[in-house]
């Protein structure tokens, strides 16, 4: 069980949380993974940049894994004030180990003897997500979201169901909170929900159903109220027919585009060793330079990112033609499968985008989504325009 930041945003939000692990607890071995509190991720994060801007990478990790060092603590002790036994466990002493890249860590092994032992003992497991030990026995976390991929991990290891419940009850064709013909999806391939989650959908982070689909292990997205009993399963499915199947949409894109000089293609090598490891998105690199865009909304580390690319910018010297960092674009995204093969799927979409004079500054597409970049301020009427373009809206009940 994997419980959202949302369903441990106050205490009465946990208490609530630990009467739903207790009754489980009832019936079977329970290990939980939580996020941190609310908004906690965040306060962090304003204060570490109030002091220094970008922070210190391993500083910056040090100082976000206690958010979830806090709710996990709240929770274990919410379920023993239950009856019920329970022990809070860190990142490193479950045994989460990772590479060595702080912000965007990759979880390289799981070792849950402790987890087990724990079970063995009678104790349910707390378990605070987002974070492990790299190799060097620094604490690491692994991005925004990161709770899930601890989750799955953790289901791999231990040969567990993978349980993730949030405020909402499974994926939705749409945010529902800004379409309200939104519908709920019953099921999702690994590759339409990576999509979804790479394009801006908060339900599931993009490394978690990755690990997932490596692993062979579905994914439950549920409520965390019992009373409201809709889900998504995402697994391995047979194929779907080609089509849009939802749209998700990322408001804090910042474009980027390194221009080289005529005749300084030699530094292209250089580039792809400096640009690839930012987890830049739609990233193009040529003889030219490169372009790409860097998603604030998903990262923790994006001030690190931005400051690593003009380090390297300098680096380049004369062969510099140019770099720029601009604000103020979202990406609209256009999921489901088949898209890159149809073209009528964006003769469609870029009609009716401008109908409502939404400029469109650039598509992308691959074979599970098309995406739109658009300015910021156009972006949730983009969203609802490509929503009534392509989902039936269901008749009322």
């Amino acid at each position: 069980m994997k419980f959202g930041g949302s369903s441990v945003a106050d205490l009465e939000r946990i208490r609530h949380c630990a009467r739903r692990v207790v009754d489980r607890a009832a019936v079977q071995p329970v290990v939980v993974v939580v996020s941190a509190m609310g908004q906690t991720t965040n306060e962090l994060l304003a204060m570490a940049r109030a002091l220094i801007d970008p922070p210190p990478a391993r500083e910056l990790d040090m100082l976000l894994s206690t958010g979830e060092r806090g709710s996990m603590t709240l929770l274990a002790l919410a379920i023993t004030a239950l009856g019920r036994q329970a022990i809070s466990l860190t990142g490193s002493q479950c045994g989460i180990i990772t590479d060595h890249q702080h912000g965007r860590a990759r979880i390289v092994e799981v070792r849950p003897f402790r987890v087990l032992d724990e079970l063995a003992a009678g104790n349910i497991v707390i378990i605070g997500g987002f974070q492990g030990v790299s190799y060097k026995r620094d604490v690491t976390t692994l991005g925004r979201g990161g709770s899930d991929t601890t989750a799955v991990a953790l289901a791999a290891a231990i040969d567990a169901d993978c349980e993730i419940y949030s405020d909402v009850d499974g994926v939705y064709s749409a945010d529902p909170r800004e379409v309200e013909d939104a519908a709920r999806l019953d099921s999702l391939s690994y590759g339409e929900m990576q999509a979804l989650a790479r394009a801006g959908a908060k339900v599931l982070h993009s490394q978690a159903v990755q690990l997932a689909e490596e692993r062979g292990i579905a994914i439950y997205a549920r409520h965390s109220r019992p009373d409201v009993t809709g889900e998504t399963v995402i697994r391995k499915n047979p194929p779907t027919r080609p089509g849009v199947r939802a749209v998700a949409s990322d408001a804090s894109i910042v474009a980027i585009n390194l221009s080289l000089q005529t005749g300084a293609s030699r530094h292209v090598p250089e580039v792809i060793r400096k640009l690839a490891p930012l987890g830049l998105r739609h990233l193009r690199i040529g003889h030219h330079g490169a372009t790409g865009f860097l998603s604030q909304a998903q990262r923790t580390d994006s001030s690190e990112a931005l400051a690593r690319l003009g380090a390297f910018a300098r680096s380049i010297g004369r062969d510099l033609a140019g770099i720029e960092c601009v604000e103020g674009f979202a990406l609209v995204t256009c999921v489901g499968s088949g898209l890159e093969e149809n073209p009528e799927v964006m003769a469609r979409a870029y009609e009716s985008l401008r109908s409502l004079e939404i400029s469109v500054r650039e598509v992308y597409t691959d074979s599970h989504s098309l995406a739109f970049l658009v300015a910021r301020e156009q972006r949730a009427r983009a969203v609802r325009a490509l929503h009534a373009a392509f989902i039936p809206r269901l008749p009322r009940t």
